[in-house]
């Protein structure tokens, strides 16, 4: 039913989508297509169980999702236990068989393959002059908005004035240059259909990157269009968009280049006097947990809109430890999973397991929250071990209880013990955290730092009724 943790390690270090999370017309698109965004939903359940996303929404929606996807009787007479029962019967003659997700080239596992190295040597390169020239350059998991799109460019170059807004979590509008490096098997994405949002939202400069052909397309725009433009006759090729920019590629390609360990030669040069960097102030707008994560899971997909983007997609870090797939920990594969399940709907989304595995997920809701009573009282009197552990050893003296524990709702798949303190010395971070998770594998115990930490909106008002222990 499941792959086991070496194998799915395998898949996930050879095949895993490229590391990007963009919204691209009310979808998150992973890795520039959206079979990478299937194949990284799937991955995920793989590694987390059908139990992770069974959390995110209501039971009958589930069952609904499960006919639906699977052509699969509609009765629902009897009560909850008789519909399971009816519907494990109907699923075992499901003959199942995966879908075929594997999107272009598999570069994950290889660090020092042509289109990490020549992001990384442009990324550095650029960086080094962004300032002098009166700018900002970001790489991937920053946010250009685009109208209601959010793309994550492999390299972008921007002013925050007339063209562009920055923010503290994206930049609002075009920026002076964008720069995407090919991957093997995307090419369309890049060449084709970011370059049509790109010139209709008005990038005055785009390059596409192809490092194995080594080649670089440098397009401006002129009267709506992008048309391609070549270096001077000295080499080198000057945006207009960024006056006093030269670039030259000719040590680019070069492997040795790429990741700094020799001097790097400098693929742009200064051509004018140094400018500040001067941001224009603006009133902030949504960033990251200024929205509570609510994603709104229908049986069809459920548009993501901008300002949920930006407050529930975290940056595309994405790891495999403890057995499984992490985009940026648990919290952020959490809502990376509940943006996918907006992108697909469940009865889509039901496909990508087989639908034993669904089913053995729902009768596990249905037993949680039989023993739901239970585990509470199980849970409160760990967390009230750790308050004590963290007065005795650590002299913190005010203690709360938010979260799950202090909910009526069941605890669920996703739910942990969270702690908050008042008056905590950070230098003791390491020793606490040791302390809480000698205490508990399992529930997890979470520790916020009311004064220090990086509250999302959820979590303070969750706060000001947290329950004193």
């Amino acid at each position: 039913m499941y792959p086991t943790p070496e194998e799915l390690f395998e898949s996930f270090s050879n095949h895993r989508p490229e590391g990007k999370l963009e919204l691209v017309e009310g979808h998150l698109v992973v890795g520039n297509t959206i079979a990478g965004s299937r194949l990284l939903l799937r991955q995920v359940l793989q590694g987390w169980r059908a139990d992770a996303a069974i959390a995110l929404a209501p039971m009958d929606l589930w069952i609904e999702a499960l006919k639906v996807g699977f052509n699969l009787p509609s009765s629902t007479e009897g009560d909850r236990f008789s519909v399971l029962q009816d519907l494990e019967t109907a699923c075992a003659d499901v003959e199942y068989q995966p879908e075929n997700l594997i999107p272009g080239e598999g570069v994950a596992n290889y660090p020092y393959h042509p289109h990490h190295g020549v992001r990384q040597y442009l990324s550095t390169c650029l960086h080094g002059v962004a300032e002098d020239l009166g700018g900002r350059s970001f790489g991937r998991d920053f946010a250009m908005r685009l109208g209601e799109n959010g793309f994550t460019p492999d390299l972008m170059f921007f002013k925050s004035k007339n063209l562009n807004q920055l923010y503290s979590w994206y930049l609002n509008g075009p920026a002076e240059l964008v720069v995407e490096v090919l991957l093997s098997g995307h090419e369309y994405c890049d060449r084709i259909a970011k370059r049509d949002y790109y010139a209709t939202s008005g990038v005055p400069e785009y390059w596409i990157v192809d490092p194995q052909r080594q080649q670089i397309e440098f397009l401006r725009l002129l009267e709506g269009q992008y048309e391609s433009q070549v270096p001077d006759e000295d080499g080198w090729y000057r945006p207009s968009s960024v006056p006093g920019l030269a670039f030259h590629s000719s040590s680019l390609w070069d492997e040795e280049n790429w990741y700094g360990r020799r001097s790097q030669p400098k693929l742009f040069v200064l051509e004018t006097e140094p400018q500040s960097f001067q941001r224009i102030q603006g009133i902030e707008s949504a960033q990251w947990g200024s929205l509570p994560f609510a994603p709104h899971l229908q049986l069809e997909p459920t548009s993501i809109q901008f300002d949920e983007y930006v407050s529930w997609c975290p940056p595309a870090k994405f790891e495999f430890f403890d057995g499984k797939p992490q985009i940026s920990y648990k919290q952020g594969t959490k809502q990376v999973l509940g943006l996918l399940l907006m992108t697909f709907g469940l009865a889509s989304a039901v496909k990508v397991l087989p639908p034993q595995a669904w089913m053995q997920a729902l009768r596990q809701r249905v037993l949680l929250a039989q023993q739901d009573e239970q585990r509470k009282a199980e849970w409160w009197q760990l967390a009230q071990q750790a308050a004590s552990v963290l007065r005795e050893r650590f002299d913190i003296q005010r203690v709360g209880v938010i979260g799950d524990l202090v909910c009526p709702q069941p605890l669920n798949y996703w739910s942990e013990i969270k702690l908050v303190v008042w008056k905590m010395d950070r230098r003791s971070d390491l020793d606490i955290y040791k302390a809480l998770s000698a205490m508990s594998e399992e529930p997890k115990i979470q520790l916020i730092n009311v004064e220090k930490d990086y509250l999302t909106a959820e979590e303070k008002e969750a706060i000001e009724g947290a329950i004193a222990i």
